[in-house]
């Protein structure tokens, strides 16, 4: 053979929550009027935080009443196989791994990384790609996430300045 095919680095990420697994778990707010009532994850993807709201996220110390979302587990499968599991992740706004990490073995996927952020601010989400883009020499970013704003979030490190132009990211909202 003449010439060899560059070894393209990619990485597919996962978010967990509405991408791989419904669950009964919810964000539990209380306005500064007092009114109380619970968001479910795609509710809270949207909301607009107001000013003395609060919120509770203690259901999501467990995968609560989980049911796959099967065509996502594939593809998840799938990337495992073709690229090795250190080139795949669960990225999470929860702040616990613990639980998607069991829930992941019961469902026959082990040895994977879940990088749990505590933390729901998409630039969060983006932050972390682009520190593997950066401290990988990655090529391809596959991200999957149900959140139109995690999605524009990483969309948006294609304009920036320290990601090479050639880095191709590819956001699905689910």
């Amino acid at each position: 053979m003449l010439f060899e095919a560059p070894v393209v680095a990619e990485i597919n990420v996962f978010d967990f929550d509405d991408t791989l697994v419904r669950t009964r778990s919810h964000i539990y707010l209380t306005t500064k009027d007092g009114e109380s009532r619970s968001l479910t994850p795609g509710e809270y993807a949207v909301y607009e935080p107001k000013p003395d709201d609060s919120f509770d996220f203690s259901d999501f110390h467990r995968v609560k009443n989980p049911t796959p979302i099967v065509h996502m587990l594939l593809k998840l499968r799938y990337a495992i196989r073709t690229l090795g599991s250190d080139n795949v992740f669960i990225l999470t706004a929860r702040g616990n791994p613990g639980p998607i990490k069991i829930f992941l073995e019961e469902m026959g996927v082990s040895d994977i990384e879940v990088v749990a952020l505590g933390n729901s601010d998409p630039q969060a989400k983006a932050d972390v790609i682009k520190h593997e883009i950066l401290e990988r020499d990655v090529q391809i970013v596959k991200f999957y996430d149900d959140s139109a704003k995690n999605v524009a979030a990483v969309k948006s490190l294609k304009f920036d300045s320290q990601i090479p132009r050639d880095v191709r990211i590819i956001s699905v909202k689910v």
